[in-house]
C-alpha cells in the first residue's frame, strides 16, 4: 500500500509540469533497489517498517533529482499529507480547506470584531468554525481575547507552536495548526509546512540530495537516456566530461552534439555508432528540435541489445511538447542551487574535491574557500528577490565560483613563493567582487 500512495504521488507531479513524468517501470526499479538496500530485521513487523522507511526516502530523493527547487517541498509536503491521510491523521476536508480556504461568495453575517483581522480572514475562519468541531469555538475566543490573538497575529514567528494563543496548539493536530495558521498569516505557511515536514517525517524530507554525477551514471542503464532539464546558466557539460575522465571512460569516447536545424541525420548516425562502440553521447539543447524528438524514440525503441556501456545523455528546457514516452523511460536531471544558505554550502561543498584544499599549501585557503562559498550563496540567494535582490539579472553558477577559487589559489600560493605572510585582500576583493561577479562591494 504504501508503494501505491508514493508511485500516485510521483505520478500526480506531472500536473505541476509536463517535464515530471514517471512510468511504473521506473518506479519498480526504485522500488526493488529499495528492497535489497533495507535493513534485514527477523521480525516481520520491523522488517516491513525498515522497507517502508527505505521506499519513502528513496522515492523522495529520486523524485527530488528530477525537479525544480521551487517543487521540492510541495513534492515533500504531498508526500507527507498522502500518508498522513492514510493513517487517519489528515481528512480531506481538512486538507481541501487548507488548499482552498473560504471560496463562498456570500459574505458571512457575523461581521468582523477588529479592524486588524483581514476581510478574507474572518471568512475563513468563519468556515473554519462552521465545518470543523475543534474551531467551534473559535469566533468567540477571537473576540473574547483580542489581545491574545492580536499578539500572536503580530508575531515574528507565529508558525511556532508555543506562540499560539489560548493553547489551542495542544488541542489540534500538526495539520490543523496549519489549518489555522493560514487563515491569519498566509505569508508564513512555506515555513510552517516546512516544519511540518520535519515533524512528521523527519529532517531528511526537507533536505534534498546533492546532485552527484557519479550516482546518475550509476542509475543509469544503456536503454534509458538521461535528461537534464536546464534551469538558467546550467550547463552539465563540464560534469559530464569531469564524469568522463573520473570513471577513466574516457573524453574522447565522449561525442557532443548542439541541436539545431540540419542536425537530425547528424544525431542520428552518431547514436548509431554510440550504440555499437559503447559512447557517451550528449545531444544538447533539445528543445530547439521538439518534433525530431518523436523520431529519435523511435529508434529509441527499435534499439536492440545495446553496447553496454552506451549512455545517451539528454539536455532541454522546460517545454510542454516534449515526448512523454521519453521523458517516462528516462532518469531526469534538474541542475540548480538549492534554496537556503544551508543546502547552498553544502552543495558546494560536496562539489568541491578533497585534493582541492592540499593543492593550495597556504593556511589561510581553507577558511577563504568557506568565505567564498558562503558570498556565493547570499549573491544566488538574493535572485530571490528580482529587482531588489540585483538590479541586472544574472545567473551567478557554479562556473563563477570555480573562477574565484582558481583566483583565490593562484594568489595565495604567489604570497607564498614571494614570503609574504599578508592576504592580498585588495587584489581578491577586485578580482572576484568587481571583475569575476561583476558587483560592487
Amino acid at each position: 500500500k504504501r508503494g501505491a500512495i508514493l508511485f500516485f504521488v510521483l505520478s500526480e507531479m506531472s500536473l505541476i509540469n509536463t517535464m515530471y513524468q514517471y512510468s511504473l517501470t521506473g518506479y519498480l526499479e526504485v522500488f526493488e533497489f529499495s528492497l535489497r538496500k533495507s535493513i534485514p530485521d527477523s521480525n516481520l513487523e520491523r522488517r516491513l517498517n525498515n522497507i517502508m522507511g527505505t521506499l519513502t526516502l528513496n522515492v523522495y530523493n529520486y523524485g527530488c533529482t528530477g525537479i525544480f527547487e521551487k517543487h521540492k517541498l510541495l513534492f515533500s509536503f504531498n508526500i507527507t499529507t498522502k500518508l498522513e491521510q492514510d493513517r487517519g491523521n489528515v481528512a480531506q476536508d481538512e486538507l481541501d480547506f487548507f488548499i482552498k480556504g473560504n471560496l463562498s461568495l456570500e459574505k458571512s453575517k457575523r461581521k468582523k470584531p477588529f479592524a486588524w483581522i483581514q476581510d478574507q480572514t474572518w471568512e475563513d475562519c468563519v468556515r473554519l468554525a462552521r465545518d470543523f468541531s475543534q474551531f467551534t469555538t473559535l469566533l468567540d475566543d477571537v473576540e473574547n481575547h483580542e489581545h491574545d490573538w492580536k499578539k500572536w497575529y503580530d508575531s515574528d514567528t507565529p508558525e511556532q507552536e508555543e506562540h499560539f494563543p489560548m493553547n489551542y496548539s495542544e488541542r489540534l493536530t500538526p495539520f490543523q495548526n496549519l489549518m489555522m495558521l493560514r487563515c491569519f498569516r498566509v505569508d508564513r505557511i512555506y515555513l510552517a509546512v516546512t516544519q511540518y515536514v520535519t515533524k512528521v517525517m523527519g529532517d531528511q524530507f526537507v533536505t534534498p540530495p546533492v546532485i552527484h554525477f557519479e550516482a546518475i551514471w550509476e542509475q543509469s542503464t544503456p536503454v534509458s537516456p538521461i535528461i537534464f532539464i536546464l534551469s538558467p546558466g546550467s550547463d552539465p557539460t563540464t560534469d559530464l566530461l569531469k564524469l568522463a575522465e573520473r570513471t577513466e571512460f574516457g573524453v574522447a569516447k565522449v561525442k557532443l552534439l548542439a541541436m539545431g536545424q540540419g542536425q537530425e541525420k547528424i544525431a542520428i548516425n552518431l547514436m548509431e555508432q554510440a550504440i555499437s562502440r559503447g559512447h557517451w553521447l550528449m545531444l544538447q539543447n533539445c528543445h530547439l528540435l521538439v518534433k525530431w524528438l518523436i523520431e529519435l524514440e523511435k529508434h529509441l525503441d527499435k534499439m536492440s541489445k545495446p553496447h553496454p556501456d552506451f549512455r545517451l545523455w539528454l539536455t532541454t528546457e522546460p517545454t510542454p511538447l516534449f515526448p512523454i514516452g521519453i521523458l517516462q523511460r528516462s532518469l531526469k536531471v534538474v541542475t540548480e542551487p538549492p534554496n537556503g544558505l544551508k543546502l547552498n554550502l553544502r552543495n558546494t561543498y560536496f562539489k568541491i574535491s578533497g585534493q582541492a584544499f592540499h593543492d593550495c599549501p597556504h593556511e589561510a585557503f581553507p577558511s577563504l574557500v568557506f568565505v567564498l562559498a558562503f558570498f556565493h550563496a547570499v549573491v544566488q540567494e538574493r535572485r530571490k528577490y528580482d529587482k531588489i535582490g540585483w538590479n541586472v539579472s544574472y545567473d551567478f553558477n557554479e562556473s563563477d565560483f570555480r573562477v574565484c577559487m582558481t583566483i583565490l589559489d593562484t594568489y595565495l600560493k604567489k604570497s607564498i613563493a614571494n614570503n609574504d605572510p599578508k592576504i592580498p585582500w585588495g587584489s581578491l576583493k577586485y578580482l572576484i567582487g568587481e571583475v569575476s561577479l561583476v558587483i560592487s562591494f
